[in-house]
């Protein structure tokens, strides 16, 4: 029988853990091999606890917020185009009198009376219309339902809304079936924030000249300032089939879908929510916010690639979104595309310098790509600027552990455990800086810490086996490594742990048996075993 003693040679599988938002992926394994005076290095399988959570965890829970329209959406005061009018007939660009406009589509005037002035918007006399040389000519004579039309247009652009109005209602006095009043009538209304008028004069202006885009858009803007989300909807739709072209039109409505998306998303019904952010994407595909919110419906359905493509647009798009990088680092992270998740990270603190979880974060990703040395910097910065941050500590621990500074490791670790005594993680690390340390009693609480806090988590059963064996406690050590492979069958680390413990206590059978397990499973840690029980190596196939 071998001696069983607690300076024997024995193996362990190490593994290191960081912690976010409270919660942790365990990140490195290996298994440390001593026999002879020898020291070799197992690889083993890597064991993620899979319960890790970003420390950007915002968009995940929080609701989302619907948006609006802003007051100018009608908004004319630069003069714009769509304010000129266009003919029943040809949708020519011109006013509904026939004695404006001309066939070639030139910008022109009432004929004869005022100037051509054809760089100007259609009908304009000089920039406001409201000189006193204009009016008092108007004044000699009464004046056609398309000139207070006319007066109304420029009181619109001088921002004199309520002169407006009068205007549009004088043109309507003088010519009751004039669509082109109505209409300006409904958005001068919509800019006085006179909302249900504004609704009126547009229904009339339909009634007078049904399937008129401008009017089902001007509409559908004043149903959504009423919150009248049906029927924003329902005349916004009309509006786009109507006028594919008009980016008014189809930037209201892709409000509308990005509303029933927030509304399916806090109600929790996902697929729909994604189906209404993709409609708003698709009327406005530079919707940034659209894109972060369809990631955060994704990230509910645990669709982290799709979700992940969708923080990207985002943040392509606002490439100072910082919520969507967040966000973006976080699903870079649970994909293990650790060096993007550094580069998102990166761009987070350009715009968030002082960001604690930010920092913690890339130190985060660093120590994922196996920059160990990288990380140490990001980390001490969390922990400056939030002393408390208990994953911070042990995230820095962690990454001594990585480059071998165990001393340097203990310190952190140690403040990580008193700030959270109930994470397992920390006590996990600090077992393995206290086996490293040689402090073999003091690794077997924490190792018994860490499994009692998580029962589940197959490496600390491991390593609380090995920290048994340490002290030559072999019963024990093989107890805990069998829990390590119920947990994780595939766990060839456990395997060959538990193999070793058989050989220690004098079974050099079961032991026999681990090494043929793990010849499948992992042929170098088998060839390691097979020598420490035959002393000799395996015979080649």
């Amino acid at each position: 029988m071998i001696t069983q003693t607690s300076t024997y040679a024995r193996a362990i599988v190490l593994m290191v853990t960081v912690a976010l938002s409270g919660l942790t992926y365990p990140a490195v394994s290996f298994a440390q091999d001593i026999g002879g005076g020898a020291s070799v290095l197992i690889a083993s399988a890597d064991v993620e606890a899979k319960l890790g959570k970003g420390i950007f965890s915002t968009p995940q829970n929080r609701s989302h917020a619907p948006k609006h329209i802003e007051k100018k959406t009608i908004d004319r005061s630069t003069v714009r185009s769509a304010h000129t009018r266009q003919t029943a007939d040809s949708g020519k660009q011109g006013t509904a009198s026939d004695k404006q406009g001309s066939d070639s589509g030139k910008q022109g005037t009432d004929t004869g009376k005022q100037g051509t002035d054809t760089g100007k918007e259609t009908g304009r006399t000089n920039d406001t219309g409201l000189g006193s040389k204009t009016l008092g000519d108007a004044a000699k004579r009464v004046l056609t339902a398309e000139e207070y039309n006319k007066r109304g247009d420029n009181y619109f652009d001088a921002g004199q809304y309520e002169k407006a109005v009068d205007e549009y209602k004088q043109a309507l006095r003088q010519k009751t079936n004039y669509p082109d009043a109505q209409l300006n009538l409904g958005e001068a209304y919509f800019n006085l924030e006179r909302y249900e008028e504004a609704i009126a004069a547009e229904k009339q202006a339909l009634q007078l000249k049904p399937d008129w885009a401008e009017a089902y858009r001007d509409l559908g803007n004043a149903y959504l300032k009423t919150d009248r989300q049906a029927d924003a909807f329902d005349a916004l739709k009309r509006a786009v089939s109507l006028d594919s072209k008009d980016e008014e039109a189809r930037n209201s409505l892709s409000i509308v879908y990005y509303d029933q998306g927030v509304a399916a998303y806090n109600a929790g019904k996902y697929d729909d929510a994604i189906a209404s952010y993709k409609e708003a994407i698709n009327l406005k595909p530079d919707y940034a916010e659209a894109y972060n919110n369809l990631g955060d419906a994704y990230r509910r359905l645990d669709k982290i690639a799709d979700a992940a493509e969708a923080y990207k647009q985002a943040v392509r798009i606002k490439p100072d979104f910082v919520e969507a990088y967040c966000a973006l680092s976080w699903m870079y992270d649970k994909l293990g595309r650790y060096p993007e998740s550094v580069e998102a990270y990166r761009r987070v603190i350009q715009f968030r310098p002082d960001d604690a979880e930010a920092n913690n974060n890339l130190g985060y990703a660093l120590g994922k790509s196996k920059r160990w040395s990288e990380a140490i910097l990001p980390l001490k910065r969390a922990i400056e600027l939030k002393p408390n941050y208990a994953e911070a500590h042990n995230n820095l621990g962690w990454a001594y552990n990585n480059v071998g500074n165990f001393t340097s490791a203990l310190e952190p670790l140690q403040r990580a455990i008193q700030l959270k005594p109930d994470m397992p993680e920390g006590h996990f690390n600090i077992g393995i800086t206290y086996s490293h340390l040689m402090k073999k009693d003091e690794a077997l609480t924490e190792f018994k810490q860490a499994v009692q806090l998580k029962p589940d988590w197959p490496a600390a059963h491991n390593n609380l086996g090995y920290a048994y064996g340490n002290l030559g406690r072999w019963k024990e050590a093989i107890t805990e490594h069998k829990q390590a492979i119920q947990l994780k069958s595939d766990y060839a680390g456990a395997h060959y742990n538990l193999g070793f413990a058989y050989l220690m206590s004098g079974d050099k059978k079961a032991a026999t048996e681990e090494y043929k397990i793990l010849q499948a499973m992992n042929p170098h840690n088998a060839e390691v075993l097979y020598v420490q029980i035959y002393h000799k190596q395996p015979p080649k196939n």
